[in-house]
C-alpha cells in the first residue's frame, strides 16, 4: 500500500521540514468555511412616558437602557425577538416589525469576539443605520433609530 500525496501537498511537507518555512505556509491556508455564530436579536420601541416601564424580556439590558443615550426614554416595549445563525460574509436577513434589518459575520476575533456589519432600514426602506462593530460573547450592543415624537426603536443584538 502506497501513499500518494499532490504535488501541493508534497511541496507543502518540503517546506515545513525547513526551519522558519513552516508559519509562513500556515498564514497563506483559507480561512475555514464553516466560521458562524449565533445571534439574539431584539427589537425594541421606546418612548417617554409618565411612569418608566421595561418588559420583562429586556432584563438582560435594562442597566443599559437607563444609561445615556437610552435615558432619554423610560419605557421600552420588545416588538419582536429572534434568533439566527451567522455564517461568515453572508448577510442574513434580520425580520422587524418596524422596517428591516441585515446581520452580516465579518469574522471571529480572540475566539470570544465576532465582528459584524448591521443595517437597519425604516418602514419605508430608507437606511437608518449601517455600521460595523465587535461584540464579546454574551455582550449586548444597541443600535438606535430615533423616530417623530422624541421615540427610538432600537434593535439589540448579542452573540455566542
Amino acid at each position: 500500500m502506497s501513499l500518494r500525496v499532490s504535488a501541493p501537498e508534497a511541496s507543502t511537507r518540503r517546506a515545513n521540514r525547513r526551519p522558519g518555512r513552516g508559519a509562513a505556509l500556515a498564514l497563506a491556508t483559507p480561512a475555514r468555511a464553516d466560521v458562524a455564530t449565533s445571534c439574539e436579536f431584539l427589537e425594541i420601541a421606546a418612548k417617554q412616558g409618565d411612569k418608566p416601564a421595561i418588559d420583562a424580556e429586556l432584563k438582560p439590558i435594562e442597566k443599559k437602557l437607563k444609561k445615556q443615550p437610552f435615558s432619554t426614554w423610560n419605557q421600552f416595549k420588545l416588538l419582536s425577538h429572534s434568533q439566527k445563525s451567522l455564517a461568515k460574509k453572508k448577510p442574513e436577513a434580520v425580520g422587524l416589525k418596524l422596517g428591516s434589518a441585515t446581520a452580516t459575520l465579518v469574522e471571529i476575533v480572540d475566539k470570544s469576539k465576532v465582528r459584524l456589519t448591521v443595517t437597519m432600514d425604516d418602514a419605508r426602506g430608507k437606511q437608518v443605520t449601517n455600521n460595523t462593530t465587535t461584540v464579546e460573547a454574551g455582550d449586548y450592543v444597541i443600535f438606535v433609530h430615533e423616530v417623530a415624537g422624541n421615540e427610538g426603536h432600537l434593535l439589540s443584538l448579542t452573540c455566542r
